[in-house]
Formats: C-alpha cells, structure tokens, sequence
C-alpha cells in the first residue's frame, strides 16, 4: 500500500511543509520525503529525505539531526491522526 500526504512543521522559526510518500512494506513503513523549500533540500542528497522504521535513514550522512527529528515527528503526528 502506497499513500501520499503533506506535512506542516516548524523549523529554525519558519513553517515548512513537505510531501511525503508512505510505503507499506509488509511489517515496514517506508518514508520519502521532498521538502517545498529549496533551501531545505539543497541540504539533502537528491532533494530527498528517505527512511525506514526498520533500517532507519537512507539518505546518506550529513542531513541535519533537527530537521529529521522535526519531519520524523510531523510524519507521527499526521499518522496518529490519520490513523485507519
């Protein structure tokens, strides 16, 4: 199962939105994330932040732990609400 959907945070005193695409695979949840800010994603390697609940970040090194923190924590957010 696939789903896309949009999330909303603060970060560094400024109001970010991201979309991001939720794939089921089997007991995994796979996450891939494409900031609106260019900024943003001038910071992440292929513009894309890209992880999993079973192998964590598979993005590359050097993306900034407060911005995942704050995506990983919107991505929750949204799915505690959305929950089905």
């Amino acid at each position: 199962m696939s789903r896309v959907f949009t999330v909303t945070f603060p970060y560094k005193e400024k109001g970010c939105t991201a979309l991001v695409s939720l794939k089921e695979e089997g007991y995994d949840l796979s996450f891939m994330v494409r900031y609106f800010d260019k900024e943003l994603n001038a910071l992440l390697p292929g513009g894309k932040l890209v992880f999993s609940l079973s192998e964590g970040i598979k993005t590359g090194p050097g993306i900034p732990e407060d911005l995942v923190c704050c995506t990983s924590e919107a991505i929750a957010g949204y799915l505690r609400v959305h929950h089905e």
